[in-house]
């Protein structure tokens, strides 16, 4: 993508998440600068780069606006859109960012590379780091698709790590609902990844790699939430506020007029909080993703 088409389109993203209330300013200087990176750096692939990320962008600002207002009787931290910070959107774009740029160091000449082929360096590399790329926004969509319809389930979840039935919001909590929203999520990242994967006129009869892109995204957003919510639950403190009756924000001090009593600790110990979890998980995805390609493909 030429770098003026990359400046526009950045900028128009940026303030539409401002005048959305989906990104706060700060939020919208980082997603800028994530954007520039993934759409200068797509270079002929940047349908699938591109695409993907406008995707989990738009994709993610509607999940976190539906049911609103149920949500806010759920969570402490409630922001009205989302307005997500600069540490929000780095958590869950820098990985990607840095895909497409080692894609533009490492694939001089997409043109000529293959996905699904691992037989040449430039193939392999081509392969790889879209893998990577997908796995990541697979899971980041998957994620946020998990915290924001997944607590508005009717049952409430259950720790994966002991099974007990704890308040929505819980860190680590898994939901019948969330679970599927999550493998939804990272479907949606395949799919659009598959009508955006390049093709070479050398690699016009590797379909099936193509096909299997859907189900990556699927096991993607299945896997991601699950190494979320097992960082969520062991290594991400969670305590109640039984007056409030919610999940108080992360790391918060006792506020006036509290009484400590009323902050009952539920799971996990206070060594991350969401934002380290989100980056994590979704590193770790991507990175399972591209040794599943080592593995398909090979």
């Amino acid at each position: 993508m030429h770098i003026s088409v990359a400046l526009a389109l950045c900028s128009l993203l940026a303030a539409h998440g401002i005048r959305k209330g989906s990104l706060a300013p700060s939020g919208a200087v980082a997603a800028f600068a994530v954007g520039l990176v993934t759409f200068v750096g797509a270079r002929d692939a940047n349908l699938l780069f591109a695409g993907v990320l406008i995707a989990f962008y738009l994709l993610g600002s509607k999940a976190t606006k539906y049911k609103q207002e149920r949500k806010r009787q759920l969570e402490e931290d409630f922001r009205v859109g989302g307005q997500r910070t600069a540490t929000q959107v780095l958590a869950n774009g820098f990985t990607g960012a840095a895909a497409c740029a080692l894609h533009y160091v490492l694939v001089p000449n997409p043109a000529l590379a293959c996905f699904g082929d691992l037989s040449s360096t430039a193939s392999r590399n081509h392969t790889l780091l879209i893998l990577l790329y997908v796995g990541h926004y697979a899971c980041c969509c998957g994620d946020t698709f998990a915290s924001e319809i997944g607590v508005l389930s009717a049952s409430e979840p259950v720790l994966i790590t002991t099974g007990k039935r704890v308040p929505r919001g819980t860190n680590g909590g898994l939901s019948p609902l969330g679970v599927a929203a999550s493998i939804a999520g990272g479907c949606v990242v395949g799919l659009v990844a598959t009508a955006g994967l390049p093709l070479a006129p050398t690699c016009a009869s590797r379909l099936a790699p193509r096909a299997a892109m859907v189900a990556l995204g699927g096991a993607g957003g299945f896997i991601g939430s699950m190494i979320d919510s097992l960082l969520g639950a062991t290594l991400q403190k969670s305590v109640y506020n039984t007056v409030t009756a919610k999940i108080a924000a992360d790391g918060r001090a006792l506020r006036a007029g509290e009484n400590p009593a009323q902050l009952r600790h539920i799971s996990g110990i206070d060594v991350l909080d969401n934002h380290q979890v989100n980056f994590l998980s979704s590193l770790a995805t991507g990175i399972v993703l591209a040794l599943v390609g080592l593995v398909c493909y090979g």
